[in-house]
Order: C-alpha cells, then structure tokens, then sequence
C-alpha cells in the first residue's frame, strides 16, 4: 500500500492544531502571576499526615517581617513583598510587567486549629504546621 504525500500546506495545519491543542490548558488554566496587580503565585506542597497538615512554600527574596498570614479553619491566606521588584521587559506578548509580592490562598484538605498553628522562615523557604481539629488515628490489621 504505497502512501500519498503530504502537502506542506497539509503539515503546517496540523503542527498549528498541535500547538493549540499543548497550549489551551496552559493558557486557559490557573496563572502563577498577575500582571495586574504585580502578584507572583509562590510554589506551595501540602501535606498532610494523621494529625497535621504542613503547607511548604517557596518565598526567595522575601524578609520574615514582610510575611503576613491569616489561617481560619479550612484555609490558609499568605501575603509577602519582595524586597525589590522584579521587572521583566519584552516578555513574550506581555510588555513591562513589575511583580512586588507573592500572595496565594491555600484551600486546606481537613479542619484545622487556627490558635495552634505554627510557622517558621528559614533560607527563603515558610512551612506552617497546622494541627488538625478532628485528628486521625492508625487502626491494627489483625
């Protein structure tokens, strides 16, 4: 069975439905920055183990005394400027954008105790132990 060959036109619209295709949920799903307001979204882990949950986020260029954090029940609010601005130029189509903090809010998988909560800085990097209301516990297989 002996194959047609393909017209460039042919392999050209295929490589652009590709393309649009890789980039629709890229561009269409959740920014890790908002030009608008001059916000990066900073890297976070969650984890969760039978007693605590610990939110891990990653803030360079951030000083302990510009962190502000708001915990309620079932949500963790981070606020945090940068000690400088960072300013990128010609950035793809987006032209002169200035980012000035990180700021995220982090839905929490269980109720926690807001009063208990617990956070420490070091080298950039924030985790923040927060004990469960409702803790969990290991049952024996017998």
């Amino acid at each position: 069975m002996s194959r047609r060959p393909r017209r460039l036109l042919d392999i050209f619209d295929e490589m652009q439905r590709e393309f649009e295709e890789a980039f629709e949920g890229l561009l269409s799903g959740h920014s890790m920055w908002d030009s608008a307001t001059g916000r990066l979204e900073p890297l976070t882990q969650v984890t969760e183990t039978l007693d605590k949950i610990i939110v891990t986020m990653d803030l360079p260029m951030v000083r302990r005394e510009d962190i502000h954090l708001a915990v309620e029940e079932d949500h963790l609010k981070l606020e945090a400027s940068l000690e400088r601005c960072i300013k990128y130029e010609r950035w793809g189509i987006q032209r002169d954008c200035e980012f000035r903090s990180f700021y995220k809010i982090v839905t929490l998988p269980a109720k926690i105790n807001p009063e208990e909560a617990k956070a420490k800085f070091k080298s950039g990097v924030l985790s923040i132990e927060l004990p469960k209301t409702i803790k969990g516990h290991k049952i024996k297989v017998e």
